[in-house]
């Protein structure tokens, strides 16, 4: 769900935010930044993939946990933490912005002999539907494929 750009002349944190559809706090956060951090030119950030909204944003309250969120929201705890390129032993802290599968999009894990057939078997989809939203699609195990409910 996230993708490595490349920081051009005139770039701002603002101005990447806007472009990516999020927010600086969002990339501050992602990238570790401090608050105050200007990108240099030719520099590599971490920012949200675009290629479609299907995710939405949730801030961390105290108290909050991955199982929790994931419970509340209707979500495997494991695709949560997957989606947020976050581990088991990780901690989430308040106000950590994470990402949520919006309602209308399934998100499907790859399993080690996944093939496209049985992904669109398991999916009830069609290989058109499953490249809407997944332009590289490796069959390794734990990949996410995003598919849009019928």
């Amino acid at each position: 769900m996230y993708e490595i750009y490349t920081t051009m002349n005139g770039d701002t944190l603002s101005k990447i935010a806007d472009k990516f559809g999020t927010t600086e706090d969002e990339l501050i956060n992602i990238n570790g930044f401090m608050d105050n951090y200007n990108p240099a030119p030719q520099s590599q950030i971490i920012v949200p993939s675009n290629q479609k909204e299907t995710y939405k944003y949730y801030t961390v309250k105290n108290g909050d946990n991955i199982y929790d969120i994931a419970k509340k929201h209707n979500i495997d705890h494991n695709l949560l933490l997957k989606i947020n390129g976050l581990d088991k032993e990780d901690y989430i802290y308040p106000n950590q912005t994470i990402i949520l599968p919006k309602s209308n999009i399934n998100y499907y894990l790859t399993q080690s002999n996944d093939t496209i057939n049985k992904i669109l078997e398991k999916q009830d989809t069609n290989i058109e539907q499953l490249l809407e939203y997944n332009t590289n699609i490796y069959l390794e195990p734990d990949q996410i494929i995003i598919i849009k409910e019928k």
